[in-house]
């Protein structure tokens, strides 16, 4: 299966948040935010928590799914809303992916619906998508929102499984495109083929080892596609 395969047999284009579209945290170190999230979990749960974050590596979502994993439901939602406030601000510092605005423009032109499906918070993606004038090429939203669950992300199928029904599109004919091993895991279990975004040296070899039927280097490689083929008829 080819790239260009996939692309002009779908109708919806499933898009992860934090690399295929933008660096989330180009301005704002998730390294930064996840200490931040820690200290307050350890704060609020007492020092009993730091075991528990003994061998997490800095990322703000490792730490979430850990304090979910033993703390109480206020302690939760406290560490969660942090997670979400701090992403919403590092928006404002985030840098686009070069051809992803390219893939939203040319998706809509040739008539494919989009979601953006994320661990990240939906507050943070809709902030960045208005900021950057995007938001009207976006069909729908199938991420982190407050009160989920945090271990109903992905490598969970839970996000992914709810891209085509945010994009009023049938699952059938969904392509989902992400940058991690947990995004690749998580298309599998739900059935839904992969197209994996290598935006770093030696993740080629880590998304094609974790099953992704397509790996590319560039997001423009999938506008290229959306603008050679047909252009489906409006619903």
């Amino acid at each position: 299966m080819t790239l260009t395969d996939l692309v002009a047999n779908a109708g919806c284009l499933l898009i992860d948040f934090d690399g295929p579209i933008c660096s989330v945290f180009a301005g704002y170190p998730a390294r930064t935010i996840a200490e931040e999230m820690r200290i307050l979990a350890q704060e609020r749960g007492g020092a009993e928590l730091a075991p528990v974050f003994a061998d997490l590596p800095f990322d703000p979502l490792d730490i979430l799914v850990a304090v979910a994993a033993v703390a109480e439901d206020s302690l939760i939602r406290e560490v969660s809303d942090a997670c979400r406030d701090a992403e919403v601000k590092a928006i404002a510092s985030a840098t686009p992916t070069p051809g992803a605005a390219d893939v939203l423009r040319a998706a809509h032109a040739a008539g494919r619906s989009v979601a953006i499906v994320s661990n990240n918070s939906s507050a943070a993606i809709e902030a960045y998508l208005h900021q950057h004038d995007l938001l009207r090429y976006v069909a729908g939203i199938a991420a982190r929102f407050d009160g989920m669950d945090p271990r109903l992300l992905k490598p969970d199928p839970f996000l992914v499984e709810q891209g085509p029904a945010a994009a009023r599109a049938s699952r059938d004919a969904a392509i989902f495109i992400g940058d991690s091993v947990t995004d690749i895991e998580a298309g599998q279990a739900a059935c839904i083929p992969t197209v994996g975004y290598a935006n770093k040296p030696g993740k080629d070899q880590r998304l094609t080892d974790a099953g992704a039927d397509v790996v590319i280097g560039s997001m423009q490689a999938i506008a290229d596609v959306l603008s050679s083929i047909p252009a489906k008829p409006s619903r």
